[in-house]
């Protein structure tokens, strides 16, 4: 089987930069706003303003501490033709780790609300209780885009079932090249990357598959973000109108971090 053309940065998915997708103008202390704003009718993803929450928290925190975990609710449906404004929270700053709460509103109502951690790296001892291998590499899997305005490049290698309700397992790389120099940002894009299956709306029998309400997610090394990352969804519950699954990214053969989300469903019409 031949292989196939590795795809350019730039001609995969005609979208905006994910570097300029996330930008932050800085208006106060502990205030910040979104930059971008998309041109036509739509949401805001998710993983958007998750991102930019961090960026937001993690301004706020000496530089040389970096997130190791975060833990968001999703109140309200977001504009994505508006900017959205992030007040973050001095918990705490202690020796090694520093807290932060963020808000991120649009016409003064809170529409994301989450709790971030930050930490001074450390060494330590390392275990995995199972190791997650990719069986095809990303130029052997098919591309898939889900979103036209997504800044990510996606290709599948296992689907959740025959009827493709999500990807289970997939290689994603940022639609443009990130800093080499900002681990903060690196980890803004992994975070905006996790809930990407989300940009998939399908049924399951009768129901419908609604927004997510609550996503966590945590950094098991440096966040670094410079090609192709394989994503393992595990199996997840559904239950009393929720969905939830957990999954890892894997980066060569370490899982660099790990995530949880829960959906809402609603009945079919």
């Amino acid at each position: 089987m031949p292989e196939l053309a590795e795809p350019a940065y730039a001609d995969e998915l005609r979208t905006v930069p994910l570097t300029d997708v996330l930008m932050l103008d800085r208006i106060d202390r502990d205030l910040f706003r979104s930059v971008h704003r998309f041109e036509v009718d739509r949401a805001l993803y998710g993983g958007q303003v998750l991102a930019q929450a961090l960026l937001a928290c993690g301004e706020t925190v000496d530089r040389q501490r970096l997130p190791h975990s975060l833990h968001g609710y999703f109140l309200r449906k977001g504009d994505g033709a508006r900017p959205v404004i992030f007040r973050v929270e001095n918990d705490r700053d202690g020796g090694t780790y520093s807290a932060r709460r963020v808000v991120a509103q649009q016409d003064g109502e809170v529409i994301f609300s989450m709790s971030a951690s930050f930490r001074t790296p450390a060494v330590g001892e390392e275990h995995t209780a199972s190791e997650v291998v990719p069986l095809a590499p990303p130029q052997r899997c098919p591309a898939v885009t889900p979103d036209p305005e997504l800044a990510l490049q996606v290709r599948v290698q296992d689907w959740s079932g025959p009827e493709k309700f999500f990807p289970a397992r997939f290689w994603v790389r940022p639609n443009c090249p990130l800093p080499q120099n900002d681990s903060l940002l690196h980890a803004a894009a992994i975070a905006y990357m996790s809930d990407f299956s989300t940009g998939l709306r399908r049924t399951v029998g009768s129901e419908v598959l609604g927004p997510s309400i609550d996503h966590s997610l945590w950094f098991h090394h440096l966040p670094r973000w410079d090609d192709w990352i394989f994503v393992d969804l595990g199996r997840g519950v559904s239950a009393g109108k929720r969905g939830w699954y957990s999954g890892t990214v894997v980066d060569g053969s370490r899982i660099v971090a790990s995530l949880a989300q829960e959906m809402v469903y609603s009945d079919r019409r």
